[in-house]
């Protein structure tokens, strides 16, 4: 952790804050932060690596924890100067750590949770047995994650079907915010 004594420019200090909160939120993985070390002046990736999953395990106990643990603790090579700014990094980003935490609790259950979908429509324009057979199906895609493993639903619908499905939705969403 020496590697944090090197750093002496604040703005820079940020910016590793910040990508470690992305790190343990998920949006980057071990081999995007190791290409970020470079872009930030770092001459040995893995110390940069363990930088910033030490800072990401003191802000995972920040937040398990239900408060603030003692930073001189758990990151003892920090500046006096830059010390200040771990907290404050944290207090801006609290809202995405919290719920990436409550995200991954909720996965650990191996239940498949809905991550995002997408959608396609086509018009058929007529079938081998009939010319006037004209209708609009839809593709849905569901990309559905577990604690274990991502997946992938495929599934068509005609018109029909898709707004039946979209209305079943909408009333689920609407009881669920009555429950709130």
């Amino acid at each position: 952790m020496e590697l944090l004594k090197s750093i002496n420019n604040k703005e820079i200090f940020m910016e590793v804050l910040h990508l470690s909160i992305e790190f343990l939120i998920g949006n980057i993985n071990e081999q995007q932060a190791l290409r970020f070390s470079h872009k930030y002046g770092f001459q040995n990736p893995d110390d940069f690596l363990l930088a910033t999953r030490t800072i990401s395990k003191y802000y995972q106990q920040c937040c398990t924890d239900g408060g603030e643990t003692d930073i001189s603790d758990k990151l003892p090579h920090l500046s006096p100067e830059l010390g200040p700014l771990v907290p404050l990094v944290l207090a801006a980003r609290l809202d995405a750590v919290e719920h990436a935490l409550r995200r991954s609790e909720y996965l650990k259950k191996d239940i498949k949770s809905v991550v995002s979908f997408s959608w396609d429509t086509r018009l058929i324009l007529g079938d081998s047995s009939f010319r006037s057979n004209i209708r609009q199906m839809s593709t849905i895609n569901l990309h559905c994650q577990s604690h274990s493993k991502q997946e992938n639903i495929y599934f068509e619908m005609d018109l029909r079907k898709l707004c039946a499905m979209i209305e079943v939705l909408e009333k689920s969403l609407k009881r669920d915010k009555a429950l709130k």
